[in-house]
């Protein structure tokens, strides 16, 4: 049996950012999903790279809302 890597703090911010470039390796996802199930601060660090990630969406797609708002 071959075992996942540990993955760190640091590790899961480059591994999120990969994720939008690149699919991840399932070993990878793995030890991504199995760190941030037992971090605190990566949790949090998760919800905010899924809200930047949507509004570079937006932003991209040109939908994005007035300055003003």
């Amino acid at each position: 049996m071959t075992e996942r890597p540990k993955v760190t703090c640091r590790d899961t911010s480059w591994l999120v950012s990969d994720a939008r470039d690149r699919p991840l390796l399932e070993s990878e996802k793995e030890a991504l999903t199995e760190h941030i199930a037992g971090c605190s601060l990566c949790q949090g660090a998760s919800e905010q790279f899924a809200v930047l990630f949507r509004q570079i969406g937006v932003y991209f797609k040109g939908d994005a809302p007035d300055s003003d708002q």
